[in-house]
């Protein structure tokens, strides 16, 4: 997948402060300038590391599943990780 608009970056941006601020209500610990850089890193190293993570994945996997359904077994990995699911 291509790397995100600066445009969808500070959606991305935007839904971080709603979901991890607002609606955990976990303290706000960096300002939106903070939280978008941040969301840029993670973007540039997203782009930078698909060939990697593409790699890694089981052949069979990687080469039947499409780039979303990678893309969104990286993300339920994650959000696992971080305790969201």
């Amino acid at each position: 997948m291509a790397a995100l608009s600066d445009a969808d970056r500070t959606e991305a941006a935007r839904a971080f402060i709603t979901r991890i601020y607002v609606a955990l209500s976990q303290t706000a610990n960096c300002n939106n300038a903070q939280i978008k850089a941040a969301i840029d890193a993670t973007d540039d190293w997203i782009d930078s590391n698909a060939t990697s993570f593409n790699n890694a994945l089981p052949t069979a996997f990687r080469n039947n599943a499409t780039t979303a359904q990678k893309t969104q077994l990286f993300c339920m990995v994650a959000l696992k990780r971080a305790g969201l699911l």
